[in-house]
């Protein structure tokens, strides 16, 4: 499907420029919108008491991001939503979603299958932070994301597979050797 007119089926107003560090959603808030990444990246993630971050969810070209039960149940999000690069997105909105019929059938396909993707993605990670290696969640991560293996720091990807910077580093020299 043609990028551009796939932007067209998320808002009227094409697509949004988002800068490196905008937080496009505060947790505590409540949203009824979500972004598709067009180009870039977002992150959302949590804060912890001590205000240590951890991040839940990375969303490179063409990937969905949102709190979907802020979304769906108009509860207050756990998350916050923020761009790592310069990026552009599409936002899609509650109302468009309720309103589907007015969307073709292969759109409505393409949003099934990214937003069933999205979910087998984070079903992966849940049992892979429970039950894997740090060594397998990062070979685990460099499936699911192969984009971003070099274009994030390594503090963000540590960050998001639950280890050290120093200790991912170890881990991706030994993988080097191998």
């Amino acid at each position: 499907m043609d990028s551009k007119n796939d932007v067209n089926l998320f808002s009227d107003s094409k697509t949004k420029a988002v800068s490196r560090g905008t937080i496009l959603q505060q947790a505590g808030d409540t949203t009824n919108i979500g972004y598709k990444v067009v180009s870039g990246c977002l992150k959302s993630y949590v804060m912890d008491k001590s205000g240590k971050e951890h991040i839940v969810q990375f969303a490179p070209e063409d990937w969905f991001i949102s709190d979907m039960d802020s979304f769906y149940n108009q509860l207050p999000s756990d998350l916050y939503i923020e761009a790592i690069e310069d990026s552009e997105v599409a936002i899609f909105k509650k109302e468009g979603f309720v309103d589907l019929p007015d969307w073709n059938r292969e759109a409505l396909v393409e949003i099934n299958t990214k937003l069933r993707n999205s979910l087998i993605a984070s079903n992966r990670r849940l049992i892979s932070l429970l039950s894997a290696t740090a060594e397998q969640r990062y070979i685990d991560f460099t499936k699911t994301y192969p984009t971003l293996v070099q274009r994030l720091p390594l503090k963000l990807i540590a960050s998001y597979i639950g280890i050290t910077p120093e200790y991912l580093s170890e881990i991706r020299r030994k993988l080097a050797r191998k």
